[in-house]
């Protein structure tokens, strides 16, 4: 049972890490200047890392006591985060330089990655049939 449960967790890490370093090659190869970001790649990847695990492991456990709900706590979960993100991107918003749109278009898609995998992982848990 424990082992089932925590198979999309294992997924989203592995996804993660793919990404990363993905990304980390496309910022290497195209010769990016990440050191005037606000935030480096890094603290972008383990925050919405770290927010999707636990966005995912509170969605096991409420699957587990009603599964009529999670789409809610899904979409709730989600808008919290969005709060966060926006809090945390406002520093980015109001930074006026020559680097900032690579930036701000950095933070925007991460958003927007993590948004899709969460909304997948969330999607195949629902459409997957108990035992």
């Amino acid at each position: 049972m424990f082992k089932k449960n925590i198979k999309p967790i294992g997924i989203l890490v592995l996804i993660v890490g793919i990404t990363y370093l993905i990304h980390k090659f496309i910022f290497s190869v195209f010769k990016f200047n990440e050191n005037n970001f606000i935030y480096s790649l890094e603290q972008l990847y383990l925050f919405f890392g770290l927010s999707s695990i636990i966005i995912e492991l509170i969605l096991i456990k409420v699957k587990q006591k009603n599964i009529d709900i999670v789409g809610n706590v899904f979409l709730l979960l989600t808008l919290v985060k969005m709060m966060v993100c926006y809090v945390f991107g406002r520093s980015i918003l109001k930074e006026v330089t020559e680097h900032n749109s690579l930036q701000k278009w950095n933070f925007l898609v991460l958003f927007l990655l993590f948004l899709t995998i969460e909304t997948t992982l969330t999607i195949i848990m629902l459409n997957k049939k108990e035992e």
